[in-house]
């Protein structure tokens, strides 16, 4: 089946994790002193679990740091959205990456969305949001509250995420965080139930106001939570080739996706980090079809609940009407 011709909406991606090694060979012969070698890249692939995964990350975290390093590649990247007929999408901006100084942080942002209003060439509508890491203490997270809120008071995000390992890093102890930026109206959207059970899940219920949860494999092991999604209007961020390469389900058939759509969720798909799967929006929607027999009538389902779910409510783009 033919993917590329439906409209459609990325919810859940890391700007860190766009990178890929095509990109890189490109890159080096337009830009010869980008700080990236691509001959060193190619040995942290394939990735094919959870420790890879970790390898990927170790190797560029270091040299990718700043926004504008990621100019040339998000320009890449965009051009890729828009080729797959992505009319709208949200990217995920690690804090840490921002300075820690608040007005350098709102110049930073400002900057890169100056330029990202550029790119979108009335074709695709670009939005950010602030991802943060679970691994903080609640001190911790309660000092980068000023930098998140002065972003959101200055129109340059639309939401905040919550990314990370869940194992022992639970939502509980950012609470107040939490009620803050819910508060603040932030959209808030949690990765919760993609390597641990459904606890992880729970957790980000009660104490982090979720809109939408990302990944949440393991919500359907507990009949409770079907339920609940099923009556409350809470959005999954689907990433079926990210949990296969990292080892939450263990091969494709497993994953629950098929079960979403069986049970009318709302749901998206969505590619997680492209650069270190070697996937694209066009490749899961394909592979969906393939696994799942997902078909046309499942793309506008996917495509109406994918928009309806985003954080930003006033749109800049024309989107398709069927």
């Amino acid at each position: 089946m033919l993917t590329k011709s439906f409209p459609k909406v990325e919810l859940h991606c890391h700007m860190e994790g766009i990178v890929n090694r095509a990109m890189l060979r490109s890159l080096r012969q337009e830009l010869p002193n980008y700080p990236v070698d691509p001959e060193l890249f190619e040995k942290v692939y394939p990735v094919v679990d959870f420790e890879s995964f970790l390898r990927w990350w170790d190797y560029h975290w270091p040299i990718l740091k700043t926004p504008a390093i990621f100019y040339p590649i998000l320009e890449r990247y965009i051009s890729g959205l828009k080729a797959q007929q992505v009319r709208y999408a949200e990217i995920m901006v690690s804090l840490g990456m921002l300075p820690e100084d608040t007005p350098a942080v709102v110049d930073q942002m400002t900057a890169l969305r100056e330029w990202m209003n550029w790119r979108e060439e009335n074709l695709i509508q670009i939005e950010f949001l602030i991802t943060l890491g679970r691994n903080r203490s609640a001190d911790e997270m309660s000092a980068r509250e000023a930098r998140v809120l002065a972003l959101h008071e200055a129109g340059l995000i639309v939401g905040v995420a919550l990314a990370g390992i869940e194992q022992d890093f639970p939502v509980r102890p950012f609470q107040k965080t939490f009620d803050l930026f819910h508060e603040a109206g932030l959209g808030i959207e949690i990765h919760a139930g993609e390597w641990c059970g459904p606890e992880s899940v729970w957790d980000a219920l009660e104490y982090g106001h979720p809109d939408r949860i990302g990944h949440g494999v393991s919500l359907f092991q507990d009949a409770r939570l079907v339920e609940l999604f099923t009556e409350r209007p809470i959005h999954i961020e689907m990433c079926p080739t990210s949990n296969l390469k990292t080892g939450s389900v263990k091969c494709i058939q497993e994953h629950p996706i098929r079960l979403a759509r069986d049970l009318g969720l709302s749901f998206s798909v969505n590619t997680d980090d492209p650069g270190p799967f070697e996937c694209s929006l066009e490749s899961e929607y394909e592979l969906l079809a393939d696994t799942f027999g997902f078909d046309e009538g499942d793309w506008q389902r996917i495509y109406e609940n994918s928009l309806a779910a985003r954080f930003q409510p006033d749109l800049r783009v024309q989107m398709y009407e069927k």
